[in-house]
């Protein structure tokens, strides 16, 4: 019987999943500059074969270089530049739209998460990169959440990432898909920081865990955007029907 939570099924499953996230991407970036869309499928079958044609030789590399969460982390790393480099490019470009005081109390969120995770830590640990997902198989095992407390509590410390990133630009940035990538994004730096300098694990439960706490925190963000400009929407409503009545 399969074990979907053994360390090869989820370390094959993960990078799958990233490819299939860096294709679909690409795709979108290509298909919205497409003067014609009847040539879709031609666009999508021709994309595919460069993709492979680039991935394959890519992954066969990283095989012979190190193990499964090798190869993974190693993907992580390179999605993780893809990132930095949109997010640059972004905030370079439009700046001016920004909001800058959301934009400072965002970089005063992301010094105080580097302070927790790497300059408070202290040297002594090994540069193992780890992919076990025992926390969840135990909880499934003693049907009990007391495993998964890491595993929680480095989700809860990403979703003030997901609450507070779309308020910089909220018409542009307030999309799960973004907040996911840039949860990834820091994530990533911090497990390959601390396995760098031997302050910390690299865990990569750890990153879909936090990965899932910055996509919780935009899905709140979108809840109070609604419940907020609903009523908001009501209240206008009402004073402009009291100033009818008032009118007339």
């Amino acid at each position: 019987m399969l074990d979907l939570l053994s360390a090869d099924f989820m370390s094959y499953a993960l990078m799958g999943f990233l490819l299939l996230c860096g294709y679909l991407f690409i795709f979108r970036a290509m298909y919205a500059r497409m003067s014609s869309k009847k040539s879709l499928p031609l666009l999508a079958f021709v994309l595919l074969l460069i993709y492979a044609a680039v991935v394959v030789p890519l992954m066969i590399v990283l095989s012979q270089m190190g193990s499964n969460s090798f190869m993974l982390l190693a993907l992580l790393l390179l999605l993780t530049c893809c990132v930095l480099f949109a997010a640059l490019y972004g905030l370079i470009t439009h700046f001016r739209e920004l909001n800058k005081k959301m934009l400072v109390l965002f970089i005063l969120y992301l010094l105080m998460v580097s302070y927790i995770t790497i300059f408070s830590r202290e040297e002594g640990h090994s540069r193992a990169i780890l992919l076990r997902f025992d926390q969840l198989r135990e909880a499934l095992r003693i049907n009990s959440l007391e495993p998964l407390r890491h595993s929680l509590l480095n989700a809860v410390m990403f979703v003030p990432l997901g609450l507070l990133f779309p308020l910089i630009w909220p018409s542009r940035l307030a999309k799960i898909t973004y907040a996911g990538a840039l949860g990834l994004m820091l994530s990533t730096t911090i497990e390959a920081t601390q396995m760098l300098l031997r302050i910390g694990q690299c865990d990569i439960e750890d990153i879909t865990a936090n990965t899932a706490g910055a996509i919780l925190g935009i899905i709140l963000y979108k809840i109070a955007d609604a419940f907020f400009f609903k009523h908001r929407d009501e209240e206008d409503d009402e004073d402009e029907d009291e100033d009818t009545e008032e009118e007339a």
